[in-house]
């Protein structure tokens, strides 16, 4: 009897763990912070669990202004809370306003999945900006 009250226990608190854990994105920065068309971009996605785990594989997915970044994560069996990290790479982007969605995704429970959205600008780099008021003050003067 001992033996099964104790067994129900620790299922219960196993169960009450499980329901806790969530792969959470807490932090997605846009590195540099204002991009311009000559800037390599970078997604730094951070974030944590209640249990150990390790990012597996990241997916980026990019769709004219869409861009979305899918992490795969790993779950172990150690209930510690663990802080984990993803850097992406992306590269240049032109002009425009993009849209980013962070998915993560637990290999062994779809309801420890999270989802992370925000947008960034690209902007023109000022020396671009420099060079075409330049221009239209030097067709201004020759006009005149």
């Amino acid at each position: 009897m001992k033996k099964t009250l104790f067994t129900i226990f620790v299922l219960g608190v196993f169960t009450f763990m499980c329901a806790l854990s969530q792969a959470s994105i807490t932090d997605v920065d846009i590195l540099p912070e204002e991009p311009t068309e000559i800037d390599p971009i970078t997604i730094f996605v951070s974030g944590e669990e209640n249990y150990s785990v390790s990012v597996t594989d990241s997916i980026l997915t990019i769709n004219e202004t869409l861009l979305e970044l899918d992490i795969y994560l790993h779950l172990g069996f150690l209930p510690a809370v663990t802080p984990w990290s993803q850097i992406e790479n992306i590269g240049v982007l032109s002009l425009g306003t993009y849209d980013l969605t962070v998915n993560t995704f637990v290999d062994s429970d779809p309801m420890y999945n999270d989802t992370f959205s925000t947008s960034f600008e690209v902007v023109p780099e000022p020396t671009t900006i420099l060079f075409l008021a330049l221009g239209m003050f030097m067709v201004r003067e020759k006009r005149c």
